[in-house]
């Protein structure tokens, strides 16, 4: 049971780190706009957002990936009676 708390919190920890770098790749957005920061620093900023972002987000899936094929085998054993 608890392997279960553990894989929630990690999709839920991974889906709030692809949040934040969403807010944060609009904060750097809105910085642009105003011209607080120039287009070259909110290029690679953004650009370091996205690729974080998709670091969590690859890491979400392949965690939600395990806990599926984790279910399903549980599912297989009991249905086929391993």
């Amino acid at each position: 049971m608890l392997v279960w708390v553990v894989v929630g919190a990690g999709i839920t920890g991974g889906v709030f780190l692809v949040a934040r770098a969403v807010v944060e790749i609009s904060a750097v957005a809105y910085a642009a706009l105003e011209r607080t920061i120039g287009r070259r620093e909110a290029a690679q900023r953004s650009i370091a957002l996205m690729a974080g972002a998709g670091v969590a987000l690859a890491a979400t899936a392949v965690i939600f990936a395990i806990a599926v094929l984790a279910i399903f085998a549980a599912l297989l054993s009991t249905t086929f009676g391993n």
